[in-house]
């Protein structure tokens, strides 16, 4: 099993923030640098002191997601789930945790629109769901740059991403696809 050390600063112009985080990700069974990468994206672009990276749930809670962030109730206020994820988990999580924002991170901004499409219809509360995609390559250029103690600086404006990882520059739009039209 792979670690990946982070040290992850967040330059967000739109939202007046700056902040760093550490961060430790494990390479688990089934999971990809794809799948790390987009973790590390998440929590640039949602980033909150609280917002947890796979957290403990509770027993009678079938699902477990990438990151997330609770409400002072402990109930999920933004759930995150990055790469892989089936529409028949979208539709239990948006329809059991009802008043919790979902975001589903793509690594591009067609697998993107793909999924939004396959939850049409299948998805009960899908204006709860914010799909994230990037351009082509991008996340697997940042992938390419990751080893196992790393800085990386993302700095946000609007739609655009740029994010600075082991010496190398990478800029990509930041696709957001909404679930309903």
């Amino acid at each position: 099993m792979a670690r990946l050390n982070v040290d992850l600063s967040v330059n967000d112009y739109d939202r007046g923030l700056f902040e760093t985080r550490k961060l430790v990700l494990e390479l688990r069974e089934n999971e990809g640098m794809r799948h790390l990468v987009l973790k590390i994206l998440a929590m640039a672009l949602y980033f909150d002191r609280k917002l947890q990276v796979e957290p403990g749930m509770d027993e009678e809670e079938r699902y477990e997601p990438d990151l997330l962030l609770r409400g002072d109730d402990h109930r999920p206020l933004l759930w995150v789930e990055c790469g892989q994820c089936r529409v028949q988990k979208l539709d239990k999580i948006t329809f059991r945790h009802y008043d919790a924002r979902v975001i589903m991170m793509k690594a591009t901004e067609r697998e993107a629109n793909d999924i939004a499409q396959r939850c049409r219809g299948e998805v009960r509360r899908l204006s709860a769901i914010e799909f994230v995609g990037f351009d082509p390559g991008f996340v697997e250029a940042l992938g390419e740059t990751l080893t196992g103690r790393n800085d990386i600086i993302t700095i946000i404006s609007g739609h655009e991403l740029q994010v600075v990882a082991g010496g190398t520059t990478l800029r990509s739009t930041i696709h957001r696809v909404r679930g309903e039209p």
